[in-house]
């Protein structure tokens, strides 16, 4: 392949990278993927459009994004600025932040191509890795993500080729922006970015020492590593610089902000410590073996590409070849000590719905080896001899065009249930026509990698009508203080079991209510057959009850009230009544229905519907404040049961 010809085929292949990761993003993800960490890089981008990298304490805690933590005075996300200061660049250029994915996506597409030219020494051969590389379904749906594996790629890519372009040129400004660019991606994600340099590092470092030791002349060993330093440095002191404004170290990484058991290693891991999991070196086995098994499905060709590469590897010559191989290894061996790929193969559907996202560099040595095979084959179809390879190469090209088919309608179908769950959710906020309010959602927060709803997101202005904030308990009455202009309006999903999207939603106004006494009247309607309706008030642990009826039927109403009083009342509330405990300034008082089976015994915990009521006291412990309607929750029967949001709100009403 010519030069000319070579430069318009990189251009085209990047046009079709960038268009593919943008259609794949409007198609697939317009409100964000399952995998939550996408709403968190956008933050980041939007919070760097208006010039900052932290959030304000003060005012924002209830609205933050999800992966972050207070340090000080500020709130910290737990990821770096390089890949969303690109995002933050293409929509302050564009006007929109895809254009970002598009550019990430042609980066790491011409880049391979560069990168499998220069290790197999042929143009044509690094094009057609370009085109498999675009054609895999991992890096097709990756790239119409806002998560930063085809970034980082791109920038790895990037890094590896002018450091070998550059040291057979002895180029010392190739090699220097190589180290830049290096230190760039490790500033984003470090290990990979260790990951994936360390065997191109080897390979110049042992080039530079048989040329040394042959006489050949070239750069020494010291001479390369002092070239990378000199490009790695400015971007090394960058990094330390902001680690020690954004997280008072130049030694801590923000990644740790939410918690030191989100990392490498075996014991209790996940992302924060109120969710973790027991991890071991037999499920770091069983994550890795999860994630390869399900590589060729994720591949262009499948199983036909991963033949090809083996034979294409070694068809290749030249050392830096080996370097690019190690990547199956090295990569893949690296991350066996981290929980992150057990759990996306076993926890959560994360390989099934996204591949092999941490082990995505595993697919350089397959397109660039495959591509090698692939034309080894049809070169030697083209001379004519032997005659049955015509008739083999193609039943090849037809195997890895019917495999890369067949594997894509289940990844496709199950990201497009996910994107329909967030619309037909988006759809019913729109439709409330809430006005200037502030609306709390279920699963955000700390754990906001469970939440339905990524996609109802905040301005770092906080200027907009509607704000998002997690449910805090008794803290979201502080909302109310600090937003006196807006209404109060609570999100209820409830799941089906397994679920993480859709289900059956509500939303209700809320109001606060105030007094020495508060009285608050429910309507309780028992839903089964059970004979036995009981109604409780549990707060602090503190449960009271009374039997409502030992006869009662399907769809049998009670009409029933508690009154609250506070801890210092001068009188005791009625027979009805729950008094807040003594030396309690705020907390969660729970209201509900039991039903049991006639002469149940203690074992028997009925099932239960309940209304979780946030209050606290104000006036020096004169008046209790209660938030109307409480949350609604429901429990079958048996110790084990799960408490999961009831959306229904038939078996427990509130009615003033």
């Amino acid at each position: 392949m010519s030069r000319r010809a070579h430069a318009v085929a990189l251009v085209l292949l990047g046009l079709v990278a960038f268009g593919a990761a943008v259609a794949t993003n409007r198609w697939l993800f317009p409100l964000y993927s399952l995998n939550r960490d996408d709403s968190v890089y956008v933050a980041m981008a939007r919070l760097i459009e208006h010039g900052h990298v932290t959030l304000p304490a003060a005012g924002h805690e209830a609205f933050r994004p999800w992966a972050s933590a207070i340090v000080g005075d500020r709130i910290v996300l737990k990821y770096t600025p390089p890949w969303p200061a690109v995002l933050a660049a293409a929509e302050l250029l564009t006007g929109s932040v895809r254009v970002g994915l598009g550019v990430a996506a042609a980066a790491a597409a011409v880049l391979t191509a560069l990168v499998a030219g220069e290790v197999l020494r042929d143009r044509t051969a690094g094009v057609v890795a370009g085109v498999l590389l675009v054609l895999s379904p991992v890096f097709l749906v990756q790239s119409g993500t806002y998560l930063p594996y085809v970034p980082q790629l791109a920038m790895e890519l990037g890094a590896a080729f002018l450091l070998l372009s550059g040291v057979r040129r002895r180029s010392t400004g190739r090699v220097v922006a190589a180290g830049a660019l290096l230190a760039v991606a490790g500033w984003a994600r470090p290990f990979d970015a260790l990951l994936f340099g360390l065997p191109f590092l080897v390979l110049v470092l042992l080039d530079a020492r048989s040329a040394r030791r042959g006489g050949t002349g070239g750069w020494t060993e010291v001479g390369t590593l002092l070239r990378l330093a000199a490009g790695a440095a400015p971007v090394v002191v960058l990094v330390l610089v902001y680690d020690a404004l954004v997280v008072g170290s130049p030694l801590r990484l923000p990644y740790t902000v939410t918690g030191p058991q989100d990392g490498f290693g075996f014991g209790r891991r996940g992302v924060f410590p109120q969710s973790t999991i027991s991890f071991n070196p037999v499920n770091g086995v069983d994550g890795l073996l999860a994630n390869l098994r399900w590589l060729p499905s994720w591949t262009a060709g499948g199983i036909v590409l991963v033949a090809l590469a083996v034979v294409g590897l070694f068809r290749t010559s030249g050392r830096a070849r080996w370097a690019v191989a190690a990547l199956a290894v090295v990569v893949p061996l690296g991350y066996l000590p981290f929980w992150g790929p057990y759990a996306m193969g076993r926890l959560w559907p994360g390989v099934r719905l996204f591949g092999f996202f941490y082990h995505l560099p595993v697919l350089v040595p397959l397109v660039t080896f495959g591509a090698a095979g692939l034309l080894a084959l049809a070169r030697a179809t083209r001379s004519g001899r032997p005659p049955w390879l015509r008739p083999v190469t193609a039943a090849v090209v037809a195997a890895m065009v019917v495999l890369t088919a067949l594997a894509l309608p289940d990844k496709v179908a199950a990201n497009l249930a996910v994107r329909d769950d967030y619309r037909a959710l988006q759809r019913f906020v729109d439709d409330q026509h809430l006005g200037t309010a502030v609306l709390l959602l279920p699963y955000r927060g700390d754990l906001g990698f469970e939440s339905t709803s990524p996609f109802l997101e905040n301005d770092a202005s906080l200027d907009q009508p509607v704000l998002y904030a997690e449910q805090r308990g008794a803290r979201d009455l502080e909302l109310v203080d600090g937003h006196p202009d807006r209404a109060l309006y609570r999100l209820t999903q409830q799941l089906a079991p397994g679920r993480t999207t859709g289900g059956r939603l509500a939303i209700d106004r809320l109001r606060v209510t105030s007094g020495p006494t508060v009285t608050v009247h429910l309507r309780l309607t028992n839903p089964t057959d059970r004979p036995v309706a009981v109604t409780y008030a549990d707060v602090a642990g503190g449960a009271i009850s009374r039997v409502l009826d030992r006869s009662s039927a399907p769809g049998r109403s009670y009409d029933v009230s508690w009154t609250v009083a506070v801890p210092g009342a001068d009188t005791p509330p009625p027979g009805d009544g729950v008094r807040l405990p003594a030396g309690s300034t705020s907390g969660v008082l729970s209201l509900g229905l039991r039903v049991e089976q006639a002469g149940a015994g203690a074992a028997d915990l009925g099932r239960r519907w309940e209304q979780r009521i946030a209050y606290r006291l104000v006036d020096g412990g004169t008046r209790v404040e209660l938030l109307l309607p409480g949350e609604r929750w429901f429990r079958e029967d048996g110790p084990g049961a799960p408490w999961v949001p009831d959306a229904s709100a038939h078996a427990v009403t509130d009615i003033g």
